[in-house]
């Protein structure tokens, strides 16, 4: 048991008055005892208090509240979206990773549902299910358990907090967004908002002046899980969005992707697998990583709800077919891990999720960032998961047909004092993670757990320490903090409630890096090779280095036959001087730079103009190996670093106003209706799977043809 200096002063000066007083030994010892006892309930107890507003916007459902019944009818068919039934998408594809260059990020500001008259009783609570209804729930204290008030929807209201700790954390994290040069596209529930959300970041400083607000009625702030998986397409490498199947207890979340078509014009192809996209961690280059709790999501038999926009006396939720491992792994491999698709083991405690975002990142397609729980937790299940789970990655082959490399360790974080944590059920209780972070363009935009001072950085001694190593592992990017606690056990941070929208024009990069020590054996030279494309071509590409921290140079590179790949090879004696290698070795950091017919310049890494550089060490100290080097110097196939998505998996998005109220057909048999793949025969009857006999059948209600 761990044990307050503070409470152990104010312990014996009471026992000295009470001395005075003639106290006996007894009472003294008694005194000491409940002293101790009260510090020991002060330490973390495996789950923090939860006010009701907090425990009904948690991003898992953990059995802290009930849940009504869901009414599941089987006599309709119905899309997820009205008219979803658009054209294929025939041109090829790629998915940027999460550091690549960001147009807009999606946030929310906090809402309160409130319950006609009691709106300024925080006991008090609804979550909203439609626009304008809800669920009504009611806690008497924070550490009591939430009732439900009734088993139908009631009316309900908005209110969005700009006033609180809690709502202004959004509101800092839109000024983030901003001051990393994106845009922030701030979903709000009605017309007014706008206005008391830019009042009340003008009145504190905060900036506002690329922001972009749009009316959609939702349930969370979950926005990377409910949000959809952008990829550009087409030889102009436009920009498109996947739409999964969200949380079916969520629906106008569900239609978040919809919303955004329809808002912004964004092409949407929408899957019926149950999808989250804080699961999904993508390379660039047609690898996915993401984890097994996705088995787990597609279990169930209750599929998204419809009604009929009016009335919620007619709210349903439509069945649906449960997956299996092998159908997921077909969806996931036909759609985004095309290359690639690495399912590893969920975490136990990790706040209900399953989500790897929580402790993987990258910033690259060559290597990946993980948290590293510190030794004296090797006894909890999760350590081994972990563990075993960095056994499976460094073992695969990354693109460049090299084993993933580990780019540094993400420290693990503490309880508010700094202390340890006492069990992995009590830390699965908070779920703290530095790894659940937004790159956007030079910034992170980092949770921590303590006070801010004015400068975004945390003002706690040990939660400074942790940041500090982030600013090593993620050198150059500017660290905007913000203290996350009050997501304490939500099961998400930052991560979780944005989703970032990749830059249009974008200038891409593919690069082999050479990293660690290096020995050149009996080369003359050290070869640079990329991979570089844009929709109006590349008109110059270099390599910049610097021997040991020195000056910079530039190398020039060539691409033959006009095509996408970039290469140069630097004399070695411009890296050591002409001297043999010393001993001590020389250390270089190098990036690449280029320029797009069109005038955009990108580097690689991304952020190497404020300092995120590649580096190696040449040196003598080990064996020559071939495959730290790209000696390619022809243009690469399209079909290698572009996919076509499977057509049979999605449909298109043909949404006019996704309002929630979802398009319904009237079955003609019940038989049609019955949970199934989504395959029917041409003349209605459901089959279990995917159709592997040559004809036409529907799917989804399209005409697709098996060849």
């Amino acid at each position: 048991m761990m044990i307050f200096d503070s409470y152990i002063i104010i312990s014996v000066n009471h026992i000295k008055q009470k001395k005075m007083k003639k106290c006996t030994k007894l009472t003294m010892l008694l005194l000491l005892f409940f002293t101790l006892a009260s510090v020991a309930s002060a330490q973390p107890t495996g789950k923090r208090a939860s006010s009701l507003s907090r425990l009904l916007q948690k991003h898992v459902y953990n059995g802290e509240y009930p849940l009504p019944p869901l009414k599941v009818e089987s006599p309709t068919l119905m899309s997820r979206a009205k008219n979803a039934l658009g054209a294929p998408l025939e041109e090829k594809v790629w998915f940027p990773g999460e550091w690549e260059e960001v147009k807009a990020v999606l946030v929310s500001p906090r809402y309160e549902f409130l319950i006609p008259g009691y709106e300024n009783d925080k006991r008090y609570y609804a979550t909203q299910l439609v626009k304008n209804w809800g669920y009504w729930y009611y806690q008497e204290s924070p550490t009591s358990k939430a009732q439900l008030l009734r088993e139908d929807v009631g009316p309900c209201s908005s209110r969005v907090d700009v006033e609180t700790n809690d709502g202004f954390l959004n509101l800092y994290l839109m000024d983030a967004i901003q001051k990393a040069g994106a845009e922030a596209w701030v979903r709000i529930e009605k017309e007014g908002d706008e206005q008391l959300v830019r009042t009340a970041m003008d009145n504190a400083g905060l900036q506002t002046d690329k922001m972009k607000f749009f009316v959609s009625p939702g349930n969370s702030v979950w926005f990377r899980d409910c949000g959809p998986i952008c990829f550009y397409y087409g030889d102009d490498d436009k920009i498109g969005m996947l739409d999964f199947l969200y949380d079916v207890r969520r629906p106008l979340d569900d239609l978040l992707p919809s919303v955004l078509h329809w808002k912004f014009g964004i092409p949407n192809y929408i899957n019926d697998l149950m999808w989250e996209g804080g699961n999904c961690l993508v390379d660039g280059v047609g690898g996915l990583i993401t984890s097994t709790s996705t088995y787990k999501h597609n279990e169930g038999t209750t599929g998204p709800m419809w009604w009929d926009g009016s009335n919620p006396e007619t709210i349903r939720w439509n069945p649906k077919a449960a997956l299996s491992p092998a159908d997921i792994k077909y969806n996931l491999n036909g759609l985004v891990g095309q290359r690639q698709t690495n399912i590893i083991p969920t975490l136990n405690y990790d706040g209900g999720t399953g989500h790897i975002d929580l402790y993987l990142d990258a910033i690259d397609e060559n290597a990946i960032y993980m948290t590293q729980m510190p030794e004296e937790y090797s006894w909890w299940t999760d350590y081994d998961i972990a563990l075993g789970n960095s056994v499976i990655l460094f073992n695969k082959k990354s693109f460049h047909q090299r084993a993933f490399y580990n780019r540094g360790a993400i420290p693990f974080p503490s309880y508010d004092n700094g202390s340890k944590w006492q069990s992995e059920e009590e830390y699965g209780g908070f779920a703290r993670t530095y790894a659940n972070h937004l790159i956007c363009n030079g910034y992170i935009i980092q949770p921590c757990f303590s006070p801010v001072d004015a400068n975004h950085m945390p003002t706690a001694e040990w939660d400074l320490a942790n940041i500090q190593t982030m600013q090593k592992l993620y050198p150059g990017y500017k660290f905007y903090c913000i203290d996350m606690r009050s997501f304490d056990g939500s099961g998400g941070s930052i991560h979780c409630i944005t989703k970032q929208i990749p830059a249009d024009n974008p200038v891409r990069i593919i690069h082999k890096d050479i990293y660690g020590d290096v020995n050149p054996g009996t080369l003359e030279y050290i070869p640079f090779s990329a991979i570089i494309t844009n929709k109006s071509g590349i008109s110059a590409a270099s390599v910049y280095y610097s021997i040991n921290d020195g000056a910079w140079s530039q190398a020039f590179m060539t691409n033959k036959d006009n095509g996408n790949c970039w290469h140069v090879d630097i004399d070695l004696n411009n890296l050591t001087g002409g001297n043999p290698i010393p001993a001590e070795g020389i250390n270089v950091s190098y990036y690449i730079s280029a320029t797009s017919k069109n005038g955009k310049t990108i580097t690689k890494p991304f952020n190497a103009i404020n300092g995120t550089l590649y580096s190696f060490t040449l040196t003598t100290s080990v064996k020559y190996d071939e495959n730290m080097f790209d000696f390619s110097i022809d243009p690469i196939d399209e079909g290698s670093i572009k996919f076509s998505l499977d057509n049979a998996l999605i449909r298109e998005d043909t949404s006019e106003d996704p309002t929630g109220v979802i398009e319904i057909q009237e079955s003609e048999s019940p038989k049609a209706a019955t949970p199934s793949s989504g395959w029917y025969t041409i003349d209605g009857m459901p089959l279990s799977t995917r159709p592997s006999a040559k004809g036409i059948y529907l799917f989804n209600g399209k005409k697709v043809v098996i060849k």
